[in-house]
């Protein structure tokens, strides 16, 4: 027989298993919290419920989200050092752990994946504009050599150009010092306080500089 979460906790079963959850984290309890209620309010809830693959689930999204915060700072971190394509593959596996977290139960918000998809499009132009860069700045650097100075201008000025571009998507990919602050809000939207208590009870044309200064 189908029950609420109230009264599966009456049984000998939901004893145990407030019993057992006592030593979750708040982040995996929430989950586990979560996951029972979508039980209940499908109707799957009753007696014999089989909660093993929840707790496999809670663990693994608390770690997906340890995992997601990780990568969003290090992403910061080569953002902040104009390195587009390492920040551009630490962006792509935090999207992926946050996908990860809410594949396993953990409550993640739409638009924070989206956000992450933007940032690896954003850090992927970047890099691309950056390369273009470099290349236009060794050209440049290689003309001026040769004492063509007219050509050398013409690159180190593409060089310039491309750069800006590079630092400009950069920018937009909300790397700035923003992640170093910043956790994924992966809070479960059931109520984890009240669930503890439930549970409870030229040679300037040479030497031009392509790397991007961002911003925060």
């Amino acid at each position: 027989m189908a029950m609420t979460l109230e009264e599966y906790f009456q049984t000998e079963a939901g004893q145990q298993l407030q019993t057992d959850m006592a030593g979750m984290s708040q982040e995996e309890t929430a989950t586990m919290m979560s996951q029972l209620q979508s039980a209940a309010d499908s109707g799957d809830l009753h007696a014999d419920f089989n909660t093993d693959s929840m707790f496999l689930d809670s663990q693994l999204a608390e770690e997906k989200r340890d995992e997601a915060e990780y990568y969003q700072s290090e992403q910061a971190k080569a953002a902040d050092a104009g390195d587009w394509e390492t920040a551009k593959d630490y962006a792509d596996k935090a999207e992926y752990a946050m996908e990860e977290v809410k594949d396993h139960g953990g409550d993640v918000a739409d638009s924070e994946i989206l956000d992450a998809q933007k940032d690896e499009a954003n850090l992927e132009w970047a890099d691309y504009h950056q390369e273009i860069a470099d290349d236009a700045a060794t050209t440049a650097a290689s003309y001026a050599e040769s004492g063509d100075t007219d050509a050398a201008a013409v690159y180190a000025e593409t060089a310039s150009s491309e750069a800006t571009i590079a630092g400009d998507y950069g920018a937009s990919a909300d790397q700035g010092g923003g992640y170093a602050d910043q956790t994924v809000d992966t809070s479960s939207t059931f109520d984890a306080t009240a669930t503890a208590s439930t549970v409870a009870d030229t040679s300037s044309v040479s030497t031009v500089d392509t790397s991007s200064t961002t911003t925060e």
